[in-house]
């Protein structure tokens, strides 16, 4: 929101300066409702959307580093010490990293509202309007989703923030915002296609990202009910997606593609980070993060298939990440959704809820299996929740999904040791300042 109203005063004064001189229309003060105006301004604009997440607060950088961060894979290296305090688990409220990943998944909301709200008078066919709808539906929902990972309760923005009259909106509830974002992927759900190419998202994906979605609101509720929905999304699409389980897990990035439901492409134009800031000086690396020294003895110890592919050594024997490996160019690809995910969604569904034990422990050693591990010798529900947690953390290290399991699951506060109050990132500074109605989380 910082950046609407940066924009937004910024079209005023160029508006203004160019009217005193020459009375012409600068490009930059052209409204939404010129820049979407056919067909081919809806698909400029939800490619824009998809483009959001390639900011460095999103998906390019910050918001993939700062889950493993802020738990206990990766501890901070560099010198850049807004990561600092992330890793200390001490934010403060001018965190500029927080504020990125805040502001990131704004702009994404507020692109989407800008087409939504338009896209009912544009002249295309039917299947396009439900398409690029489909499109802004899921992008919403996921970008909502994450800022309540990480924020708790947000302002639900469903509408486009046009001039300063929207700027102040007070936080929606926990509730509230789970209900919007189930909504949303519900109706895109039925508006997409089964199947797109890689990065755009498809009915399959908005199920997946319910299967998330339910399985973090029956943790918030502690409601079977909707565990079971959870376990009915994760099903579908194992059963009816047509997506298969990598055969080795270094082929998830070595250009394996049959596992992926959604994920995010990066290019020479359009890169991320994720390389330079893992990779160490001595290869031409920042070396901002690195795996923990716990981390690195256990999983070495435990699961070295998957160990080889997520962690290396340099030349100095200092330990780095290597999912994403591309430092040149930056072109690594970074999953959102991915199939294993939907077995491990299942099985923690299951296990929190009294569900067959045979059934969770198979879930687990699918993932197991592939990584060339025996079976879980978990027998009980207590066992196997501590199963499923650990094999979220060796699976997905470095996936942008080991803060979001432990506040899901309520294990932050004994893993990390931190206060209760800690499990929520602080409102961003520069969005109490210019929105009059937001309040700050305990704490901060």
């Amino acid at each position: 929101m910082k950046k609407i109203l940066f924009i937004l005063i910024v079209f005023a004064f160029a508006t203004i300066s160019c009217t005193k001189m020459l009375n012409i229309e600068p490009t930059e003060s052209i409204s939404a409702d010129q820049a979407i105006s056919d067909k081919s301004g809806v698909d400029k604009a939800i490619t824009g959307a998809y483009y959001s997440l390639h900011d460095v607060g999103n998906y390019a950088r910050n918001f993939v580093i700062v889950e493993d961060l802020a738990a206990d894979n990766l501890a901070w290296t560099g010198t850049t010490r807004d990561y600092l305090q992330i890793a200390d688990n001490e934010i403060a409220a001018d965190n500029g990293i927080i504020d990125g990943i805040w502001s990131s998944n704004y702009d994404c909301i507020n692109r989407v509202n800008n087409v939504l709200a338009r896209i009912d008078g544009i002249d295309m066919t039917t299947d396009e309007r439900n398409l690029y709808t489909g499109d802004g539906l899921f992008l919403r929902a996921l970008s909502h989703f994450n800022l309540l990972a990480l924020f708790g309760g947000i302002p639900i923005k469903t509408q486009p923030t046009l001039d300063l009259s929207t700027i102040d909106q007070a936080r929606n509830t926990v509730p509230e915002v789970y209900t919007q974002i189930i909504s949303d992927l519900l109706e895109a759900e039925e508006l997409l296609p089964s199947t797109r190419s890689l990065g755009r998202a498809s009915s399959f994906s908005a199920t997946a990202l319910l299967a998330r979605v339910y399985l973090s609101q029956f943790q918030y509720t502690s409601d079977p009910a909707i565990a079971a929905l959870a376990i009915t999304k994760a099903d579908k699409v194992i059963n009816e997606g047509g997506y298969i389980m990598a055969p080795a897990f270094a082929d998830l990035f070595n250009g394996n593609t049959t596992e992926s439901i959604f994920e995010v492409i990066f290019d020479a134009q359009n890169y991320n980070r994720l390389a330079q800031y893992f990779f160490p000086v001595s290869l031409t690396g920042r070396y901002e993060v690195s795996p923990t020294n716990e981390f690195v003895q256990l999983f070495q110890t435990n699961d070295t298939t998957r160990f080889n592919t997520s962690i290396t050594f340099d030349e100095n024997n200092l330990p780095y990440g290597i999912k994403y490996k591309d430092i040149v160019s930056g072109t690594d690809r970074v999953y959102v959704l991915r199939l294993a995910e939907m077995y491990m969604i299942r099985a923690e569904a299951r296990a929190y809820t009294n569900g067959n034990i045979e059934d969770i422990r198979n879930d687990i050693n699918i993932l197991r299996a592939r990584a060339g591990l025996d079976p879980t010798t978990a027998t009980d529900y207590p066992e196997l929740k501590l199963a499923i947690e650990s094999e979220r953390r060796h699976e997905f290290a470095f996936e942008s999904q080991r803060w979001s399991d432990l506040i899901r699951t309520k294990r932050a506060t004994t893993i990390l040791g931190i206060d209760e109050k800690y499990t929520l990132f602080p409102i961003p500074l520069s969005e109490l300042q210019t929105n009059k109605l937001m309040t700050q989380n305990p704490g901060y």
